[in-house]
């Protein structure tokens, strides 16, 4: 009877001890999500109005407003990434270095803004909704979009000109305000344009441009010039890319914009402006990214480890992490759980089919919405990427091409108890998108955005859009398919993935078949544990028998 009860001891400490361990080590810990109280950064201004008053300038008009005491800094806006929207890339599988960029790629989420980085197919207009739906009638001559040029060129409308030595003209192309203005007093971007701040107007040439209201209050506008750009600036871009809330660059979404709740963001909710780790030097700024071209030979990516030096300082679980996930497991895996967290996002979109958007009023492509959304996990080598270079001729499997997908060895048995691969684990966006196609010269087909936006008639959009491209368009749609990198929405660390997220008895969240191990982590992990807790009843038996 006594070697029972030791037995029946033994079984309940040994469960304790297993659950005190889950919760201190492994297990997910309760936390209250909290707002950040740290007061953001204060802007810092630089106040232009006596020097605007010496010039005799009294209205903004672009970089032509500036050039005379910053043409320096105008040439470098010039020959950045921002304003070109292409530079040399040289990280894609099986390419020789070659251009590449927002101007000169096709893309899942409008198709392309150029063709050829030379025709406008999307770049500026002007798109009034022309067909509403029945009942809506009276929203007939809204005005709903200008084009990709809204955000991407940060310039005055003018198509960006590849040039060694710009001259005046190409310099005035460029907007310094969208990224120096106040956005609390003026909003750029997309919303910028929607609420009259810049006003595209077509010249006697037929040419598109922007202009700025002339009833801003300059006086204001003069004194409040931003010196260095807030993260509200740039988000009132790229928190919208793609055409809503987290579309092309996920976790990038409105609710980083003022005041920002710790598990939405844990950097931008304690002051960390996005100029903190994406560094400027001379207005470039590089990028490491599958789904991102910005590269620069002045300054680095960033990475975690430029701040966080210290990691994983905890006993037992630190060693365990430092040493078997460091190598293989890339920060983000961990540390952002989901994206889409207060916005819906795209998953899917269908340019052959168009729905009424009330909120937007205007027509949009059929489009799947989803919020609060796990990632997909894949290899990455961080060096090179599997990419679509259009216009090349597109590889066709099962209606769908690989688009943009990161690029690295699945993991190989190289022993008992390891694996090789050249890359990490990280996060990604999982995104299709149905776009028309030239079967003929295997090159997807841009489509004619505006008019999608103004009549919902999809066919159409398609067929103006070959006719610009100089292809042919007789029905036929393929799916595009891309991976995008997650980077943003780290949680504070409380919040981050445990043990068991992964590993266990129960496969969670890592989908190890798809990255070469099969059931391996799972099988050998829950072995480990089975014998840890073996070994624990064994001892506590021997202990109490003691």
């Amino acid at each position: 009877m006594g070697r029972v009860k030791a037995w029946i001891w033994a079984l309940l400490v040994a469960i304790v001890l297993l659950f005190v361990w889950i919760w201190f080590f492994a297990g997910p810990r309760p936390t209250v999500a909290k707002r950040s109280l740290k007061t953001p950064p204060p802007i810092v201004y630089s106040d232009h109005t006596e020097a605007f008053e010496k010039a005799g300038i009294t209205s903004y008009e672009g970089a032509a407003s500036c050039v005379d005491c910053h043409e320096d800094e105008a040439k470098d806006v010039f020959h950045s990434y921002h304003h070109q929207m292409q530079n040399v890339v040289a990280d894609v599988v099986d390419h020789a270095p070659a251009p590449a960029g927002g101007k000169l790629v096709y893309n899942d989420f409008c198709g392309a803004i150029f063709w050829d980085g030379r025709v406008n197919v999307n770049y500026i207009g002007k798109a009034l909704l022309k067909a509403p739906p029945p009942g809506k009638e009276d929203l007939k001559g809204t005005f709903i979009a200008s084009g990709c040029s809204m955000c991407h060129g940060v310039g005055m409308g003018g198509i960006p000109q590849p040039a060694e030595d710009p001259d005046e003209e190409a310099l005035a192309n460029i907007d310094c305000l969208a990224c120096h203005a106040d956005p609390a007093i003026l909003p750029t971007g997309g919303k910028g344009v929607k609420e009259g701040v810049k006003v595209p107007v077509q010249d006697e040439s037929g040419q598109w441009r922007y202009v700025y209201n002339p009833q801003l209050d300059f006086d204001e506008l003069a004194a409040k010039i931003v010196a260095k750009p807030v993260k509200d600036q740039c988000l009132l871009c790229h928190a919208f890319s793609g055409g809503g809330p987290g579309f092309k660059r996920p976790n990038l979404e409105p609710a980083l914009m003022g005041e920002v709740p710790e598990e939405v963001d844990v950097h931008l909710a304690r002051g960390v402006e996005c100029t903190d780790c994406h560094v400027f030097e001379r207005h470039e700024v590089a990028l490491r990214g599958p789904d991102s071209w910005a590269r620069s030979d002045l300054v680095e990516p960033p990475a975690c480890a430029d701040c966080h030096e210290e990691r994983h300082t905890k006993p037992v679980i630190g060693w365990i992490l430092e040493r078997f996930h460091m190598e293989k497991v890339a920060c983000q895996t961990c540390h952002i759980t989901h994206y889409a967290k207060k916005a819906p996002s795209d998953t899917h979109r269908d340019w052959s089919k168009a729905e009424f958007s009330d909120k937007l009023k205007r027509w949009e492509p059929e489009m799947k919405l989803a919020q609060d959304l796990k990632p997909t996990y894949r290899w990455w080598n961080e060096e090179s990427r599997i990419a679509y270079l259009y216009p090349e001729r597109a590889k066709v499997e099962d209606g769908k091409i690989a688009y943009l997908m990161p690029a690295a060895e699945e993991a190989k048995r190289a022993g008992l108890l390891k694996f090789e691969t050249d890359g990490k684990i990280y996060p990604f966006k999982h995104h299709e998108a149905v776009v028309p196609f030239d079967p003929d010269r295997g090159i997807p087909v841009p489509v004619k955005v505006g008019l999608v936006f103004a009549t919902g008639n999809t066919k159409k959009a398609a067929q103006v859009g070959a006719k610009l491209a100089g292809l042919n368009f007789s029905g036929d749609y393929v799916t595009l398919e891309r991976l995008m990198a997650i980077n943003h929405g780290v949680e504070p660390a409380d919040k981050a993935k445990q043990c068991f997220d992964c590993h266990g008895p129960v496969l969670r969240d890592m989908p190890w078949h798809e990255l070469g191990y099969g059931k391996y982590p799972e099988v050998v992990f829950s072995l480990f544990l089975l014998l840890g807790f073996v070994v624990a009843v064994a001892l506590l038996y021997w202990l109490i028998r003691k």
